[in-house]
């Protein structure tokens, strides 16, 4: 909802504008609409427990995001057409599977050379660039830094981390098995980026907050705490969102009504 809200606002913000490059999707939004579908995917998994799938595929959502951020930030950043014209080009480049960081742009940010055919837009790069460039603050650095170590864990061959490592596994491939510390863990994964995901997008368009249904989204986060209260069970189980929404303005006061 917070993305449709963004690009219905973007619409109306640049209705006038004559320019159709302009009204191009933004790459951090285009990105993080891919990013749905594979959080979606990565939901439906584990809720058929099938748990170290579901963690993996969580992996490109990270690094799209981190791309998305880092071609906005150049265009953000952009002060001449020709600047704006190269973050397009070098942007429709990374789309084609042809962009390759320049040599100088490798070393100032990592502080070594590298041939060609290794300079692409890797996770280490683009967290050391948006850091570098104070895109990211040492806390967000921080989270993606523990994200990538835990998700290397199921990326690479890490036996306790397999389906057959765990005592809990299913006796046979063809099923599955619900394991509560399993999908708390994934849960906490999910809700991780899920969170930089929704601060990513009040930090780039801060005036879908005080829309009708930037409003109601918000209010589907604050639910979470009246039904983790109602239901009894966990709901929240990363501390990024627990301390989002215990920020969030009670339903009441978002809509302005009382409920």
């Amino acid at each position: 909802m917070l993305c449709q809200t963004a690009y219905k606002t973007l619409i109306e913000e640049n209705n006038n504008i004559e320019d159709d490059r302009e009204l191009l999707l933004p790459p951090l939004l285009f990105l993080t609409w891919q990013c749905i579908y594979d959080l979606k995917a990565s939901a439906f998994l584990a809720l058929t427990a099938h748990y170290r799938t579901a963690i993996q595929i969580l992996r490109p959502v990270v690094e799209n995001i981190l791309v998305g951020l880092y071609f906005q930030e150049r265009l953000r950043r952009a002060i001449s057409e020709e600047k704006i014209d190269q973050a397009w080009s070098d942007f429709d480049k990374w789309a084609d599977d042809k962009y390759r960081i320049s040599e100088e742009e490798w070393r100032r940010v990592t502080g070594k050379s590298e041939e060609e055919r290794k300079r692409r837009l890797s996770f280490g790069f683009l967290i050391e660039w948006l850091n570098k460039e104070e895109v990211l603050t040492g806390r967000g650095k921080e989270r993606f830094e523990k994200i990538q170590g835990q998700l290397n864990k199921y990326l690479h061959p890490y036996f306790k981390r397999m389906d057959i490592g765990d005592e809990k596994c299913s006796k046979c491939p063809t099923t599955t098995r619900y394991d509560e510390d399993r999908y708390y863990e994934w849960l906490e994964f999910f809700q991780n980026i899920i969170d930089f995901i929704i601060e990513t997008m009040l930090c780039y368009y801060p005036t879908i907050a005080e829309t009708t249904d930037g409003k109601e989204a918000l209010g589907y986060l604050k639910n979470l705490e009246y039904l983790e209260r109602e239901v009894g069970i966990p709901m929240i189980k990363s501390e990024y969102l627990k301390d989002r929404i215990a920020r969030l303005p009670d339903i009441e006061e978002l809509f302005g009504v009382e409920q």
